[in-house]
């Protein structure tokens, strides 16, 4: 799988060193808060060597990314396409930024951008759409300024903070990255 490189982060491929960061957000509840059920807390070692195990295979289905800083590799979350339909060219994707200190820094926009670029212009998809928890502000204004528009809202889809909570549905079009690119290419 291809590196992909940024300003100040890539996007690399997981390494069995990756398992020590991965422990020390799956079970922090601030991190997994608004993320989907698979990371509700507990999650034991071998829940995370399980799922460290499936990152480190291949799959023409998915594209697991992690999301690290440019020099020195340190893993700082990830960005998964987890699933990708390649009859309809779309993918599905999903991303944590592990360390609260890392989150508000941009960290997020840029991976967005880059898998933006890799899923057009080098896989040839048409959409990409991820789901985000409509309480998570944080993470809808990083969507949105990584050019993602809400197209709907699941109500009472997600169980959080002992209630039911909307779940928004967000996507975007190949032609719309491709006019933010000469938009910011222009600017």
């Amino acid at each position: 799988m291809p590196r992909l490189i940024g300003q100040t982060i890539m996007l690399r491929e997981y390494q069995a060193e990756d398992i020590s960061a991965i422990c020390a957000w799956v079970n922090d509840e601030s991190t997994t808060r608004y993320l989907s059920t698979r990371y509700w807390p507990p999650q034991t070692m071998v829940d995370t060597q399980e799922f460290l195990s499936r990152m480190l295979q291949s799959s023409h289905n998915a594209y697991n990314f992690v999301i690290a800083d440019r020099e020195t590799a340190r893993y700082i979350g990830q960005l998964d396409m987890f699933r990708v339909d390649w009859r309809l060219r779309q993918g599905e994707i999903g991303m944590v930024i592990a360390d609260a200190g890392e989150r508000g820094r941009g960290i997020g926009t840029e991976a967005l951008l880059l898998m933006q670029r890799f899923a057009f212009r080098t896989l040839g998809l048409e959409r990409l759409e991820l789901e985000v928890h409509m309480q998570n502000a944080a993470a809808l204004r990083c969507y949105e300024k990584a050019g993602f528009t809400l197209e709907g809202v699941k109500r009472h889809a997600f169980f959080s903070d002992g209630q039911f909570c909307d779940v928004g549905m967000m996507s975007i079009l190949r032609h719309e990255f491709e006019q933010r690119t000469a938009d910011h290419s222009n600017a």
